[in-house]
């Protein structure tokens, strides 16, 4: 479901819990899901984490030990999307939040961590975000653009930390920005700057091979993962560095979750710790 501040989260929806988990170490602590969010074969699920710790000195990476926050997600058939927040510090689950939604949200679709919102990607261009701090969930509309599959869009976060949009058309990602103005008013901006992507690639790329796809996206170094038939590259989207990561010579469709983390000496790569259930 996504990955953050050295933390992933699963989600078991046939055992009704989700997983939080430390790929270094292994550990996982399991949270049942929150009563009053029911599972259904027509329902979509979604799962966000992060690192609760505001402890001075505390560096995000190597965080199991650290209260976190989880919210989980479900959008359901019926045009509407629920949301409830677990924190690990009182081990209880919020009141559920509820919008209404045009929309379904992709299972591989990773949440973005967007000020004190998580903010995820629905089929039709709206993002679904839900506040952490208010226990809200809303629709962030889409701004006014051409037709387009959901591949070739990507949601990041901007240099003032809100919502923008990567569009790919053409081997060129346009870039949008949803900002607030003077007068109160929130919208949505398309920037000057473009990245085309033509001439980017290694010059062993096929001339003939234009099939792109934007495959995941990176917090931490504002990079968005790119599909070729040649591999993935990462491109960065404020310096349009990019950087062939795997290499390959066929399409390979997966949504990529970039992982970071560290551990503390002493612990122990490996060590499996203790299966928690919470």
């Amino acid at each position: 479901m996504g990955c953050r501040h050295g933390l992933a989260v699963l989600l078991e929806v046939s055992r009704r819990e989700a997983v939080v988990w430390d790929p270094l170490t292994g550990q996982r602590r399991h949270v049942s899901f929150p009563p009053g969010m029911h599972t259904d074969d027509w329902n979509r699920w979604h799962a966000a984490v992060l690192c609760a710790d505001t402890a001075d000195g505390h560096v995000h990476g190597d965080c199991f030990s650290s209260p976190f926050k989880l919210v989980l997600i479900l959008v359901a058939q019926r045009a509407r999307a629920f949301a409830c927040l677990y924190e690990s510090a009182s081990g209880a689950w919020g009141d559920i939040a509820s919008t209404a939604t045009r929309d379904t949200i992709c299972y591989t679709e990773p949440s973005v961590l967007i000020g004190n919102e998580f903010c995820w990607l629905l089929g039709k261009g709206d993002i679904l975000a839900f506040d952490i701090e208010r226990h809200s969930l809303g629709i962030i509309e889409k701004p006014d653009m051409k037709r387009y599959f959901d591949s070739s869009v990507r949601l990041f976060r901007t240099q003032d930390n809100g919502p923008g949009l990567a569009c790919l058309s053409k081997l060129t990602i346009q870039l949008w920005e949803r900002k607030s103005y003077c007068d109160g008013v929130v919208g949505w901006e398309m920037l000057q700057k473009t990245i085309k992507l033509k001439g980017l690639f290694p010059r062993r790329m096929p001339s003939y091979d234009k099939l792109v796809y934007l495959s995941g996206y990176d917090e931490d170094t504002n990079a968005i993962v790119l599909t070729t038939e040649t591999g993935n590259f990462t491109l960065q989207l404020d310096s349009a560095q990019i950087r062939h990561i795997i290499k390959r010579d066929y399409i390979c469709d997966n949504t990529f979750y970039p992982y970071t983390n560290f551990y503390t000496a002493g612990r122990g790569v490996g060590w499996k710790g203790v299966d928690q259930r919470l």
